[in-house]
């Protein structure tokens, strides 16, 4: 019998004992590990989805953050992974996949709650859309658009963007006028000659999310891009969604882990498609679930907040990852370059 045909008949514990118990050397789950990227959205993702976890299985869940590309090629080429589920943004999926880092995903076992049709993939499921929005201090001049962000004349004050080209390249590409769904195949002549305007006033290249928001809260910048649910409430910083880019952030399986840790990785991934544990997230960070359901759960008044609400996914450009796979090894080498003024 299949183990996703003994979870749907005696629930996931049942099953995890019966492969347990009928598997020679079948190894006994008591723990398994979440690299994610920490802060405020790793809180909510414990509350959230964690929590009600542990609860009905009875398997401890520990956390670890950040998450990098990095971290995780490592952890795949050493032989022995050591997180069972990792954190995937939209810029590294399509890497993570064709360099075989990521385990095949068993959706039957998922038995998800409906979902966008884009949040689904053989090797990750999406479960958080965040936006990375052009933001400011309120004493600064607001900008509209990113040809205005561009615009050091008229709106004077320093800079910090991330140390990112798949992010930062598009966003150059529209402050030069292209449209937002004609970005790619990317044009990273025409990107790159569009950041050398905007260099001198660039005074942070960004690492961390946790970062790009502090810098804008101790006013150590002017403008700056960073995510919505990073500066959201905050005093003294605005940021707008338009132009901003739409990101689904991704769950994975690091390559090698063991079938049964898998099997619990699966029912962990269940439980962040439900509407219920969703709008837990949403209350803690505005990032929006992957539900279909949400529109229900939420207030009137808050849907606003969100990235995928009130009109606000219209306003917004997402990647080509596939287009951008092709040009990646190009742009990244360009980008080093780039920053050490070469």
């Amino acid at each position: 019998m299949a183990y996703s045909g003994i979870t749907r008949q005696l629930g996931f514990a049942a099953a995890l004992a019966f492969s347990t118990s009928n598997a020679a050397g079948a190894e006994e789950v008591t723990e398994i590990r979440l690299l994610e990227m920490g802060g405020i959205a790793g809180d909510a993702v414990q509350a959230a989805y964690v929590d009600p976890f542990v609860r009905k299985t009875n398997i401890k869940l520990v956390r670890e953050n950040p998450a990098s590309l990095g971290k995780i090629k490592a952890m795949v080429e050493s032989g022995n992974p050591t997180a069972d589920m990792v954190l995937v943004t939209d810029g590294w999926l399509a890497q993570a996949k064709e360099e075989g880092l990521l385990e095949p995903l068993d959706w039957e076992a998922i038995d998800p709650a409906p979902i966008m049709p884009g949040a689904r993939d053989d090797y990750a499921i999406g479960w958080s859309y965040a936006s990375a929005v052009m933001a400011w201090n309120t004493d600064a001049r607001t900008p509209e658009t990113w040809a205005d962000f561009w615009n050091t004349a008229d709106f004077p004050g320093k800079r910090s963007l991330p140390d990112n080209p798949s992010i930062v390249l598009p966003i150059a590409l529209i402050a030069d006028g292209v449209a937002m769904d004609e970005l790619y195949p990317l044009d990273l002549d025409r990107a790159f000659k569009k950041l050398e305007e905007i260099r001198p006033a660039v005074s942070v290249w960004w690492t961390s999310a946790g970062q790009s928001a502090q810098l804008l809260i101790d006013k150590e910048v002017s403008y700056g891009i960073t995510y919505n649910g990073r500066v959201y409430g905050k005093p003294n910083v605005d940021f707008t969604f338009n132009q901003a880019y739409l990101e689904l952030s991704w769950w994975g399986v690091p390559k090698g882990v063991s079938p049964e840790r898998k099997l619990a990785a699966m029912k962990f991934f269940h439980e962040t498609t439900l509407p219920e544990n969703e709008a837990v997230f949403m209350e803690m960070v505005p990032y929006s679930g992957a539900s279909t359901e949400l529109d229900a759960l939420l207030p009137e008044e808050k849907r606003a907040d969100f990235p995928t609400t009130a009109g606000n996914a219209e306003l917004q450009w997402t990647a080509d990852r596939a287009e951008w796979q092709k040009v990646a090894s190009e742009a990244e080498k360009r980008w080093q370059q780039f920053k050490l003024g070469l």
